[in-house]
């Protein structure tokens, strides 16, 4: 019971880094990142980190014509909502 606990406690953990890693990264896209400073270079690692979760969201919304002209990535948006969703639910699985 108590390994369930630890590995619950884990992903939780990881889930909050990620998503506050997606909210840097949604942050710092409203600034000029310059060529080589340390803005762009945070938002490099950040684009490493997010995109690998945001991938798979972003192909399923793909499937959409709809949604494809919006001015906004919405698979950003759909991506934090189901890992807000997933870290909030965890406890209770």
């Amino acid at each position: 019971m108590f390994l369930l606990y630890l590995i619950a406690k884990i992903v939780s953990i990881l889930l909050m880094l990620e998503l506050d890693a997606m909210l840097l990264r949604a942050i710092l896209s409203w600034f000029d990142t310059g060529e080589g400073g340390i803005i762009s270079l945070l938002t490099g690692i950040l684009t490493m980190v997010t995109e690998p979760v945001i991938l798979p969201v972003r192909f399923v919304l793909s499937r959409f014509p709809s949604l494809n002209n919006l001015p906004i990535d919405i698979s950003f948006f759909v991506t934090f909502i189901l890992l807000s969703l997933l870290r909030v639910l965890l406890p209770a699985l």
